[in-house]
């Protein structure tokens, strides 16, 4: 298995992610070529990939930026294809993600996971990399 930063856009890149992240959330749709273009454009944004025997088995995005407190590191999209959950993906894409953070001067890392049976095993692999709950709420307004 590879962990790697995407540094160009391809169609067996969108098409990995095009099947990846609706096993996330399934109800959002597909980024175009247009948004992945965008996405990568970004010198604050990181898209790394998870690739096992040429396919794409994993997926997150880390966003490094700065607030009055902070530099902070925040992980997005967190997927990893069901057929290889369990083998040590997520934790390689996650500590990758943090070690990109630090590279960039993050001081903190973030990351926003849903609730309910089907994220038990993420939120053990956060709580085991050493995230904690924190008490707050996320609040999101469409713009």
């Amino acid at each position: 298995m590879r962990i790697e930063a995407v540094s160009e856009l391809t169609p067996e890149v969108q098409a990995g992610l095009a099947r990846l992240l609706p096993q996330l959330n399934p109800n959002l749709p597909v980024p175009d070529m247009a948004r992945l273009e965008r996405l990568l454009a970004d010198p604050a944004v990181t898209l790394l990939v998870a690739t096992d025997g040429g396919q794409m088995v994993g997926t997150t995005t880390v966003i490094v930026y700065t607030t009055p407190f902070w530099i902070k590191a925040r992980l997005d999209e967190v997927v990893v294809d069901a057929s290889a959950r369990g083998t040590g993906v997520g934790e390689a894409l996650v500590m990758k993600a943090l070690e990109i953070g630090r590279q960039k001067g993050a001081q903190v890392a973030e990351l926003q996971s849903g609730r309910g049976p089907n994220r038990d095993a993420a939120h053990r692999l956060y709580e085991r990399i050493g995230f904690k709950i924190r008490d707050s709420d996320v609040m999101r307004i469409r713009l």
